[in-house]
């Protein structure tokens, strides 16, 4: 019973958190709520008429989704309901990302213990953990193997002939790249792109460039076929400059840093570990969203470092692992200052958290150790000892402490609160009754004082017939009304919300520096005395009429 209701939990909801913010998690579940009720298809406009009343919220200006699995999560949610569908889909995502990197590892005829050992480490990447539950379509990183394939076909002498198995599998990894996430794509093309060149110049080979530009070709084919749907819509509406905006210092804050590869989550196992992360939690200035290879990935990339050195220091370029120079260009570009810092400053600031580059650096560090180890295998004894420890080390090293019994009965409290209070709503309002959310915040990404971004979504995961004013994105005139309403006054502003058909509020005290006391007292006076309360004290709801 207690691995059901478990299943049924995220692993956080509205913090406060253990490092860094977690608040994603809600917005997520927004999406797979949406998902559920066919709001958030593929290759379709996005409107959810449970958010942005009284329009219905308008989801068209997203500039990047990964709309497919975010649908396919929520079709499984309709059987098992939202968070048990993100958690299924991140053991699943677990689950794959070990499964393609074993096949990869065995195309590459590395020894079937080393195979294991590397997928093990790859599956249970310490990254994909962190990223976990709050960001599932970063987390969803199990294609990335693939992406070694194609390089290392690429960097043969020999090339890819167009039309071939090569140049067909080459095809398809590019179009899935496009179809997921941008940070993923973005490194596969820059490396296939840098490979072609590279191999055109050295053997003058044109199927090289060709069949390069060609996976270029089919990943951006997936791009716009994911994202014709918003686009279109931008046409038409024009195109929305304020919905995601992406300034420059956030590409620094969340650059990719060296020593982040070595930091474990604050969530080890051991507590040296653990005592190493607070420090470094305490100390840095720059943001990390989990970096840390684990020591078996660190092991692996020095082992590439140092096979790269030593083929340096004796001039034998032919010996220069292509891996070492895929993973310099990753640092080249994704690093504190680097050339994604100057991309940004030029106004293309999307890529903003480098950091992010770290599970690719993890997969290029491990097939290479893998590969290593199995050509210098000797003793085959040995190397399943060696194997068998690393696996160990691994599992006690990447996969986190589980959310502890205090930290589950404060997600259970608080999402039974929320239920709790929006079924006290609705059974006072009628069906299709609208609730404005106050402190007015926008939507996406726009804390406003104490509260997150997402605080206001909250009750939309629960309500079977409510309309909440919060969700719709902003940066278009339409959404400007509820900003024009908190300047009036407050007799004013509850005129206006009323004018609008709204039958409630709803009061979110961790918006204000008070609670909300001096607004609720404010309310009273006003002859707004019917209030629903929720069992945690966050949120209160006024009836208007």
């Amino acid at each position: 019973m207690y691995a059901v209701a478990d299943w049924n939990l995220p692993t956080t909801y509205d913090g406060p958190y253990a490092g860094r913010d977690k608040s994603d998690i809600l917005v997520y579940s927004a999406f797979v709520r949406a998902a559920r009720d066919g709001h958030f298809a593929p290759f379709h406009t996005k409107f959810v008429p449970e958010l942005g009343a009284p329009y219905g919220a308008n989801w068209n200006d997203w500039p990047y989704l990964e709309y497919v699995p975010l649908y396919l999560i929520g079709v499984l949610a309709r059987v098992v309901g939202i968070f048990a569908a993100l958690n299924v889909a991140l053991i699943l995502w677990h689950t794959l990302a070990g499964i393609t990197f074993y096949f990869v590892a065995r195309y590459h005829k590395i020894d079937i213990l080393w195979s294991f050992a590397a997928a093990l480490a790859f599956g249970l990447a310490s990254f994909i953990f962190s990223e976990s539950p709050d960001h599932p379509m970063v987390a969803l990183c199990w294609h990335v193997p693939l992406f070694l394939v194609v390089w290392r076909w690429l960097s043969d002498p020999s090339g890819i002939k167009p039309g071939s198995k090569h140049f067909w599998f080459g095809m398809a990894v590019g179009f899935l790249a496009g179809l997921l996430n941008p940070y993923y794509f973005a490194v596969f093309c820059q490396i296939v792109l840098l490979t072609a060149a590279v191999m055109l110049i050295r053997t003058h080979k044109l199927n090289h460039l060709i069949s390069g530009l060609s996976f270029i070709t089919a990943t951006a084919l997936g791009l716009v076929l994911i994202n014709l749907s918003p686009w279109l819509y931008q046409i038409r509406s024009g195109r929305n400059q304020g919905a995601v905006v992406r300034e420059f210092q956030w590409v620094e804050i969340y650059a990719l840093k060296a020593l982040d590869l070595f930091v474990p989550p604050l969530n080890h196992h051991w507590e040296t570990f653990r005592n190493f992360a607070q420090w470094r939690a305490h100390v840095a200035i720059l943001h990390d969203e989990g970096s840390y290879l684990g020591i078996v990935g660190t092991g692996a990339l020095l082992l590439l470092l140092l096979s790269a050195i030593r083929a340096a220091i004796s001039r034998n370029s032919l010996h220069l692992p292509a891996a070492a120079f895929q993973v310099l260009w990753i640092f080249l570009f994704f690093t504190t200052g680097g050339l994604n810092a100057i991309a940004a400053a030029a106004g293309f600031s999307y890529l903003r958290a480098g950091c992010r580059l770290s599970i690719v650096i993890l997969a290029i560090s491990l097939l290479y150790a893998a590969d290593w180890l199995t050509r210098r295998r000797t003793r085959p004894q040995f190397s399943a000892v060696a194997a068998g420890v690393c696996c160990v080390i691994i599992l006690f090293d990447q996969v986190p402490t589980p959310p502890s019994l205090e930290e589950k009965s404060a997600i259970t409290r608080h999402i039974t609160s929320d239920e709790k209070f929006v079924a006290e709503i609705e059974s006072t309002f009628p069906e299709g009754a609208m609730v404005f959310q106050i402190p007015v915040m926008d939507f996406p990404e726009s804390p406003l004082r104490t509260e997150s971004s997402y605080d206001h979504l909250r009750p939309y995961l629960y309500t079977r017939h409510l309309r909440f004013s919060f969700g719709s994105m902003k940066g278009r005139p339409r959404e400007q009304w509820q900003h024009d309403v908190e300047k009036l006054s407050l007799l004013d502003a509850v005129a206006e919300v009323k004018r609008r058909g709204f039958s409630a509020l709803c009061v979110s005290r961790v918006g204000y520096p008070d609670g909300a006391r001096e607004l609720e007292q404010n309310l009273r006076l006003l002859g707004y005395n019917e209030e629903i309360q929720s069992a945690e004290g966050d949120l209160f709801c006024v009836r208007l009429q």
